[in-house]
């Protein structure tokens, strides 16, 4: 397979599509891929030849394929689906440039969700608990310290 992949990367895209159309055409399941790969090819610049003696262009009929033969140990055959009703996603900004109040409201909630994330994160890894015990470990202190100059100004 990886050879496959080898040869196909090293050809240009007519020959590209030459070979995927040869390919596509003994395949009526693949009919989807073979007016995909007419497209693309149409949109290709045509191959266009030059008549030195009449200055004349025209296209030219034939694409040969490659000489390049690889043998496929295994065939994979996938069933294409087709989406029955794209749909276009709602647009963030109105016309004037101006992101809506969805839009808005979702990047807040999004910050403020990695920013929430990020703090438990921080506060549950080994630094955090550290720095947690240290501040436990104050707070007794400090206690402690107060009940001593208490018991101490009672006397």
């Amino acid at each position: 397979m990886r050879q496959v992949v080898e040869a196909a990367s090293a050809l240009d895209d007519k020959d590209f599509l030459a070979v995927v159309r040869a390919v596509v055409e003994r395949r009526p399941s693949l009919s989807v891929l073979l007016s995909v790969v007419d497209i693309a090819a149409a949109s290709l610049e045509p191959n266009r030849v030059e008549d030195a003696d009449e200055d004349t262009i025209t296209d030219a009929e034939e694409v040969e394929l490659p000489d390049t033969v690889v043998e496929v140990d295994e065939i994979i055959d996938v069933p294409v689906v087709l989406a029955t009703d794209p749909r276009i996603p709602e647009p963030d900004y109105t016309e004037g440039g101006v992101p809506t109040f969805d839009r808005v409201r979702e990047k807040i909630e999004g910050r403020f969700g990695t920013s929430t994330g990020s703090a438990e994160l921080a506060h549950e890894s080994p630094a955090g608990k550290t720095v947690d015990e240290q501040w436990d470990e104050r707070q007794k202190a400090a206690k402690a310290k107060l009940e001593e100059i208490r018991r101490s100004m009672g006397k």
